[in-house]
């Protein structure tokens, strides 16, 4: 048990360092070699909100635990809206721009509810995990169509949250690092990636056994909340600074990713029947925060300290019933 939780926690650890070294490698790599900056984008925003859950959720799909995929991603989606903009809201009410509340969040709510649709026979087949994908490089293609406006190369922060409030002008290039250099960083900060995601797996797998919990609830809220942790301290930080776009864009992003893209990968790497938990508990659950997400949003234009605290409360109250069902 000892070796398991120290596994976890090692590979917590190599997974923000090593995501945030992808991130600096695979945008510097692409800058030397002359590639746009709306790739360039795309490589800091789609690993930069989500390649903890995207490796995570691979390697269990790869050890044949689809549900621990399946949880990671629920439970990363949930702990972004209840834990970490709750907390953030607590801190500070959050001010909320009319296109978040009429146009972004309710596209994480029609994401959430494809995703319920598609796994409603209780099966994330093949197919499935490849058209979950294909909406998100839609997704991705329609932010860079519309974030266009009247010519010209659509600006980062239009096109795709940006977890880490990172644009082209905040990314760490290391001086006189050459493009062969970067690339071999890229290329060991994903094998440090997989590495990471191997002990994390490997190490959730024999808590739940010694627990006797499934996959499932592990995925829910062990490795989910471990994942998260790097947005719930950047969440606060941004909160104090009044920093709320990066906050709120933060988890749009990272949502729709966890949605579409973690999901999606699941499904592709391996079939996963749907444990009926997920069905009748968490993927309702999901989608009730995201609702609650939209309608404060949308009726006062901003997330109040009250909202926060409904939130969080929410969201403890969710965990705290994952616990206690699990292990009675």
């Amino acid at each position: 048990m000892i070796t398991a939780i120290a596994l976890v926690l090692i590979g917590f650890f190599l997974l923000v360092w090593s995501a945030d070294l992808l991130v600096d490698n695979a945008s510097e790599f692409a800058h030397q070699v002359g590639v746009s900056t709306f790739i360039v984008g795309i490589i800091i925003v789609g690993f930069g909100t989500s390649a903890p859950e995207m490796f995570v959720s691979a390697m269990a799909a790869l050890e044949n635990k689809g549900n621990l995929a399946l949880g990671n991603a629920l439970g990363s989606n949930i702990t972004n809206i209840g834990l970490v903009l709750g907390s953030a809201a607590m801190v500070r009410a959050l001010p909320v721009t009319q296109t978040t509340a009429r146009i972004d969040i309710p596209i994480v709510i029609v994401t959430g509810a494809v995703a319920i649709y598609m796994v409603l026979d209780g099966l994330l087949s093949n197919m499935d995990g490849v058209i979950l994908l294909a909406l998100l490089f839609s997704y991705l293609a329609w932010s860079a169509g519309h974030s266009k406006g009247a010519g010209g190369e659509p600006a980062i922060s239009d096109i795709v949250a940006d977890p880490h409030e990172l644009d082209l002008s905040r990314i760490d290039h290391p001086r006189g690092k050459s493009a062969g250099s970067a690339l071999l960083f890229t290329l060991f900060s994903i094998i440090l990636l997989m590495i990471a995601s191997k002990m994390l797996v490997q190490g959730a797998i024999t808590i739940a056994i010694y627990l006797g919990v499934g996959e499932l609830i592990i995925g829910l809220t062990i490795v989910a909340v471990g994942t998260s942790l790097p947005e719930l301290a950047a969440a606060i930080s941004a909160a104090r600074k009044g920093v709320h776009d990066m906050i709120i864009g933060n988890i749009i992003g990272s949502n729709i990713f966890n949605t579409l893209g973690v999901l999606g990968i699941t499904g592709v790497i391996r079939a996963t029947e749907i444990d009926t938990g997920a069905l009748w508990r968490d993927f309702p659950v999901m989608f009730v925060f995201t609702i609650f997400m939209f309608i404060f949003a949308l009726t006062k234009g901003n997330f109040s300290r009250g909202e926060g605290t409904i939130l969080v409360i929410g969201y403890f109250g969710y965990i705290g019933y994952l616990v206690v069902t699990s292990l009675i």
